[in-house]
């Protein structure tokens, strides 16, 4: 209970039903844990079921079960996994539709983009998103530095104060090192020296396992994710033409897409698409690990600017939008304008440009609109 992820105190537990999406191993089961114990310790009014315990793959288990637990007075269902359950968005509107005064909250894996099914149920739904941890998250889990979190306006328009504030409290650079090579996950300290296989494993299994569940994907259709995840995971930051990719795995245009999708729902890749001079979207990709932990994992070496991107993509894209230009710089949230390298290049260019600023993987401190780019790991 010492530490909490950032969004148990975002999320409003009051509703009637709660759904909570999140890529395997990011910390959704504690986050579940952590709520009941903090609101109904020892409570029969409180219940957490593991959908993917083998016993719930006997048909009747689960409803029988909710049934004694509302006849004892259970009013809050907490249920973990619930994808690995048949027809999970059944039987999430039966439980609603038999006990109209009982709390349903479940975790799922998240779903591709334009795969999240219609979970309205009327509108009586609240769904959130758990991220990996941010490296301001970091700070507070390793006993480092407390800092609550810092909107992305306030960050850029304070940044030499704020990183000169956290500079004051520690020595950064040796704790943001830690953090690209495993400080996203939660499990860390559960046994270092098996992170980066047990972090290989969360992967595979979301291949073999979650995305089967959700989507019902044959075993052909399987061993082609893999083979795709493997393909542009050693490509990256480069990303194959379309036509290679459909030649290669011979599938359609659709099919391929589709795929790409599910890469990125598991969150093992993000995919940016180049936006053109005149605003449109290019024929053209670049593709990033979802996370520097991922990258330190599977390909050590690799260029420090790559580091640096892959953790600016991944920690502007959970709490913004952000686009990569044609000429290789980023947009976040439509407003921000960002060049991402290292001390030595030449950032003259965007020295008078109204919000455009440098963030730079091996720079000290703040220095006009040049941020070091750890601090953009202070926003959620």
């Amino acid at each position: 209970m010492s530490f909490q992820r950032y969004l148990s105190r975002r999320i409003k537990w009051d509703k009637r039903l709660i759904g909570i999406f999140g890529a395997k191993g990011v910390g959704k089961t504690t986050l579940l844990l952590q709520h009941i114990k903090s609101a109904y310790g020892d409570s029969h009014e409180a219940l957490y079921l593991p959908l993917d315990n083998i016993w719930f793959q006997e048909r009747q288990m689960l409803s029988e079960t909710v049934k004694q637990f509302y006849e004892k007075g259970g009013r809050h269902l907490f249920l973990d996994n619930i994808h690995r359950y048949g027809n999970w968005m059944q039987t999430i509107e039966r439980l609603l539709e038999d006990y109209p005064d009982m709390q349903v909250v479940f975790t799922a894996p998240l779903l591709a983009e334009g795969e999240m099914p219609d979970l309205s149920f009327g509108g009586k739904g609240n769904w959130y998103t758990l991220h990996t941890m941010s490296f301001r998250e970091y700070l507070s889990y390793e006993g480092a530095l407390e800092l609550k979190p810092v909107p992305l306006d306030e960050l850029l328009l304070n940044h030499a104060e704020i990183t000169q504030q956290v500079m004051d409290e520690i020595n950064v650079v040796p704790v943001f090192r830690n953090y690209l090579e495993h400080g996203c996950y939660p499990f860390y300290w559960e046994d270092p020296d098996a992170f980066n296989f047990r972090l290989q494993d969360l992967v595979r299994d979301s291949v073999d396992v979650d995305l089967p569940a959700v989507h019902h994907m044959s075993n052909s259709v399987s061993r082609k994710m893999k083979q795709l995840l493997i393909l542009l995971a050693k490509e990256a930051p480069e990303f194959p033409r379309m036509q290679t990719l459909i030649s290669k795995n011979e599938m359609d245009n659709v099919q391929i897409h589709k795929l790409l999708g599910y890469v990125e729902g598991i969150r093992a890749l993000r995919i940016l698409q180049v936006r053109k001079e005149g605003g449109g979207l290019a024929r053209s990709y670049r593709s990033f690990l979802a996370n520097t932990n991922l990258l330190a994992s599977l390909f050590r070496e690799m260029e420090r600017i790559y580091w640096g991107e892959t953790f600016f993509v991944d920690q502007m894209s959970n709490c913004g939008t952000v686009e990569l230009l044609h000429n290789g710089d980023y947009r976040v949230n439509g407003k921000y304008t960002f060049v991402i390298g290292d001390p030595l290049m030449d950032y003259e260019r965007i020295k008078n440009v109204e919000n455009a600023f440098a963030a730079i993987h091996g720079q000290p401190k703040s220095v006009g609109n040049k941020i070091p780019i750890w601090a953009l790991g202070l926003c959620y």
